[in-house]
């Protein structure tokens, strides 16, 4: 029996990527703010909870992150459908 990836699955996939969190390190004062990647792809810079200054979140670690999370998961779904295939 043939299995589809419906586009509910792709958007799960989605939300699992969109919900996890990276840690975002204040250049000033150290400290670490876990941020969900949804809200840090429509934001361009957030401030320090602690000290309060500005952080930049368009850089290429942060951009870089996002890409591999995003291209690791979309590798996870094509093995997963690929096992799924097999049965």
């Amino acid at each position: 029996m043939p299995v589809d990836v419906t586009i509910a699955d792709a958007n799960a996939l989605l939300d699992i990527v969109n919900t996890h969190e990276l840690p975002i390190d204040c250049g000033r004062c150290g400290t670490q703010a876990l941020t969900a990647i949804g809200w840090l792809k429509v934001h361009r810079d957030m401030s320090c909870p602690l000290c309060s200054a500005t952080i930049v979140l368009n850089t290429s670690r942060i951009t870089g992150l996002i890409r591999s999370i995003e291209r690791r998961i979309g590798e996870l779904r094509n093995q997963l459908t690929w096992q799924i295939r097999k049965l």
